[in-house]
This record gives structure tokens, C-alpha cells and sequence, in this order.
């Protein structure tokens, strides 16, 4: 099994056109990197690998990650430490779904929908009352639900029997995304979650199920760990609620905003991690980004735009980030100073032919009048890339 999604049609995406003529006279191909350079440690681990090769598009690198469950094409090194901590919470489920008191669970669990369908049958009320009792917010996921169902990720009878609500707690225990897309994990979450839903197995004790006990939680970011406690509690419809709300108050259209809770890329967690960095960010024109956010096409695009506006969020005082302005088509920042910024998240530039032409349409609509732009990247650029920038004016600077 592979993945097909490319970068490329991420670029694509986010800078409208890349076949625009420009007059740099000499290319460079992307520097080859190694996954352990790269990566360090984590360029292997107990239940996958990492080809050593690492190519790059002239803006992100290529990894190829290779499993038990098959080999994924893994664009930008966000979304690839992304899967290794996919890949270690994974490891962590698989040692606790072979322990004996999950197997108690899960077989106690396997009878659970059987009675309660009996149940249903014989006293629906009670049963539902009894399925719904001590849920302080149940009013809330209702009208969630109804107000968003384009953006709901839950299912009825899995929410209904607590499933969703386990596995939610379950992920963020594990300090991975309980909406994730990796098939691998998501599969894993579910089964444990059952368990531990309609077997009676609490997400502590069957934390405490896995050998060795200590060292479960995956690192995260730490913009993620502000919004776990959201995470446990709201369902995938309450979320979508609470970032259109948050996008309202950021005179973001509602028309914008329910296409963007609505985009099945970027996960309930994406959407809340954004929503939550514009917010403190607290820029006008908010409506330029997620307009160019809302046409995400792949993971790995979804993922980028998550990581820039964190990023965002991040550096706003350190730079005096302002408002969102359009820059021939692009999304960038006016600075306190009056110069543009454009900030992203890049693992590393180089000057290839697609790279240059981009570069150069940018470079072309931004205004210099309040002095040269700034091009802050999170990845260093070759050269090559940092000679050709600055020859179209542009001011560099890297962060990490």
C-alpha cells in the first residue's frame, strides 16, 4: 500500500502557478539527504524503517517509510515525525491488545452489543436514558451534530456506546491525533477503544495492561497539548462548532468557514490546533488564509498549513506579524514596519527550475516601498537558493 499524495499538488495549491517564465539562468537538483541526519534516532524503530535516501522536491523532502502494514510515500518531515509517533503509539496498542486483561475486555466487549440491541428492543427508553446518563454536555453534541453534519466524523452507534468517546481519550493519552488518518493506527484505536467502551476496561487500566508500564505518552506539540482536554470532551461535531465560532470572531465568512470544517484533510485536532493559532495570532484579513486553506488536496497539504499557522501564532510578537495581505495570490503578512513577510513551514530550499519560477511570481507583486521583504523558513536554504532570493530583494532568515 502507498500513498499518492504528492507535494507537488500542495504547491501547486497554495501558489497558484508554478510554469510562470523568470529569468534565472542556472538550476541546481536537490541535495539527497540521509533519514539519520535528518531524523537522528528515530530514523528506525521497532516496527518500521526509512529508506537512507532522502529526496527533496526543492522544498520538502521525500521520505519512503516502510512497515509491517506497507510502504508509504511520506512528504515533509512534519507529517513523517508525525507517523513515527503514529508508529510508536501503534506499538504501544499492539503489546496492549495481547495483555490478558484486555483479552478479558475485549471478549466481554464482544457481548456487549448483543445485550444492549436486546435491551433496546425490550425497553428502548431506559436503555437510551441509561446508554446517555451523566453526560453533562449531551445537549451540546446533539446540536452539534445537527448544525454539522458535513463535518462530523463520528458515527451514531459508535458514539452512542461510548467507542467514540474512548477512543478520543485513548488517542490523546497516547499523544497522537484520535482522528488520524493512518489507517494502521486508526484501526488499532478503534479496536482497544471497544474494549475498553463495551468491556468495562478503563483507558488507565488499560494503559497499565501494556509491559513495562512507563513511557506510553508520545511526544507532541505543544501547541497539541493545549487543546487535549477538548479533544476528550467534545465530539468531531462540537469541534467543528467551536472553530466556526472562532473564525466568526475573525470575520471569517460562514460560507469559508463551513467549507473549511468541512475539508475531510485536516482532522477535527488540524482544524482546532488553527483555529486556535489564528485566534492568538489575532491578524485581520484572516479570511485570506483559510480561503487559500479551504482548497487543501492532500495530507500533506493540510498538514503544512496547520504547521504555518502555528508558526504564525508562534513568531507574531517576535517579528510584529500583521495582517494577512495578498501577494499575487498568495497569503502572506504585513509586519508592524509596513514590510511583508512570508513565513513557512519549508525543510529545505534549493533553486530548481519549479522553485525559481514560484519564487520569482511572488517576488515579483510584493511591494518594497517600506523596505526589502522577509522570507522566514523553518529549513535552511542551499547557496544557491540564498544568492537567487536575495537577488530578487528578499531578506532571509531561518527558525527552528
Amino acid at each position: 500500500m502507498t500513498m499518492t499524495c504528492s507535494w507537488r499538488k500542495a504547491v501547486s495549491a497554495i501558489f497558484y502557478s508554478l510554469a510562470i517564465p523568470h529569468a534565472a539562468l542556472a538550476f541546481e537538483a536537490p541535495p539527497t539527504a540521509q533519514a539519520e541526519a535528518v531524523l537522528g534516532a528515530e530514523a528506525t524503530g521497532p516496527n518500521y524503517r526509512i529508506d537512507p535516501d532522502v529526496r527533496s522536491d526543492g522544498l520538502l523532502r521525500l521520505f519512503v517509510l516502510r512497515t509491517r502494514y506497507g510502504a508509504f510515500d511520506v512528504d515533509g518531515e512534519d507529517l513523517m515525525r508525525e507517523r513515527i509517533r503514529e508508529l510508536q503509539a501503534l506499538r504501544k496498542l499492539q503489546a496492549m491488545s495481547e495483555s490478558d486483561v484486555f483479552l478479558k475486555a475485549a471478549g466481554a466487549a464482544a457481548q456487549a452489543p448483543l445485550a444492549f440491541g436486546q435491551d433496546l428492543i425490550k425497553d428502548p427508553k431506559a436503555t437510551l436514558e441509561k446508554s446517555m446518563s451523566g453526560v453533562g454536555n449531551m445537549f451540546g453534541r446533539v446540536g452539534a451534530a445537527i448544525n454539522n453534519r458535513q463535518a462530523n466524523r463520528d458515527n451514531v452507534a459508535t458514539s452512542l456506546l461510548g467507542i467514540d468517546a474512548a477512543r478520543r481519550a485513548l488517542g490523546v493519552e497516547l499523544g497522537v491525533d484520535p482522528f488520524t488518518d493512518f489507517a494502521p493506527l486508526a484501526s488499532k484505536l478503534n479496536d482497544v477503544a471497544t474494549a475498553s467502551a463495551l468491556g468495562g476496561l478503563s483507558i488507565r487500566a488499560a494503559l497499565a495492561a501494556i509491559p513495562g508500564g512507563a513511557g506510553v505518552a508520545v511526544s507532541s506539540s505543544s501547541t497539541a497539548e493545549t487543546i487535549r482536554a477538548t479533544l476528550v470532551e467534545k465530539t468531531s461535531a462540537q469541534i467543528a462548532e467551536e472553530v466556526k465560532a472562532t473564525l466568526a470572531r475573525l470575520k471569517v465568512a460562514p460560507g469559508v468557514a463551513s467549507s473549511f470544517v468541512e475539508n475531510r484533510r485536516y482532522t477535527p485536532a488540524d482544524l482546532l490546533i488553527m483555529a486556535r493559532s489564528l485566534a492568538a495570532l489575532r491578524a485581520d484579513n484572516t479570511q485570506l488564509f483559510i480561503a487559500r486553506a479551504v482548497n487543501a488536496e492532500t495530507r500533506e497539504e493540510a498538514v503544512f498549513q496547520r504547521h504555518r499557522a502555528e508558526l504564525l501564532a508562534r513568531y507574531a510578537k517576535n517579528y510584529g506579524i500583521g495582517a494577512f495581505v495578498d501577494i499575487g495570490g498568495v497569503p502572506l503578512n504585513h509586519l508592524d514596519d509596513g514590510r511583508v513577510i512570508a513565513l513557512f513551514p519549508f525543510d529545505e530550499v534549493s533553486w530548481t527550475e519549479r522553485v525559481a519560477g514560484m519564487f520569482q511570481y511572488v517576488a515579483s507583486a510584493a511591494p518594497h516601498e517600506h523596505g526589502q521583504p522577509l522570507l522566514v523558513t523553518t529549513g535552511e536554504l542551499t547557496p544557491m537558493a540564498k544568492d537567487e532570493v536575495g537577488r530578487l530583494g528578499w531578506t532571509v532568515e531561518t527558525i527552528r
